[in-house]
């Protein structure tokens, strides 16, 4: 099991800096420290570790989200809609962010029927769904419309960092007009 979690963590580094299409089978069983025979025999084939990639951060990002939130005691729907951006905001301005690694899969993926896209597809879809519970537990009136809208928001300043718009400032008070 550790060598497995060893070309899976490995994997997940080399595929967010380079992209899953740029990382070949041979490098990924290097920097794992291991051959291609041993990496097929754990996860089948390249499209595998890709899937089990995803799954991982997928864990990794929502465990992270959630030990976030659990610093604040957040009571209203400013507060929850300020916590995620300032979350998404600190990790995005992160010194080891490359991106949204689901963002990268629906872009190297672009048949929507693919494995890696539909797993991001899901991913996004529980962060929404994360985001709606949150608004509710506040008893927000139209808890969907506002989780959908700090979503899309949200996602606004992913692809913002991603595509080199780092000095974006932020007004964390428009966020009570959703109150």
């Amino acid at each position: 099991m550790q060598l497995r979690d060893t070309i899976l963590r490995k994997s997940y580094e080399l595929f967010y800096k380079q992209g899953f299409h740029d990382s070949g089978v041979e490098l990924l069983a290097k920097r794992a420290g291991t051959t291609k025979r041993t990496l097929y025999a754990h996860f089948g084939n390249k499209e595998g570790l890709i899937e089990e990639v995803l799954k991982y951060r997928h864990q990794m990002f929502m465990g992270q989200l959630k030990d976030y939130f659990d610093i604040f005691e957040l009571k209203d729907v400013p507060g929850i809609a300020r916590c995620y951006l300032t979350f998404l905001k600190d990790w995005t301005s992160s010194e080891d962010f490359y991106g949204c690694m689901f963002i990268n899969a629906c872009a190297e993926y672009s048949d929507t029927q693919s494995s890696p896209h539909q797993i991001a597809k899901q991913h996004k879809t529980e962060v929404r769904q994360w985001l709606l519970a949150k608004f509710e537990q506040v008893g927000a009136e139209n808890a969907k419309q506002k989780s959908d809208t700090l979503f899309v928001f949200g996602e606004g300043i992913i692809v913002a960092a991603q595509t080199g718009q780092e000095s974006l400032e932020l007004d964390a008070e428009f966020f009570k007009v959703f109150a």
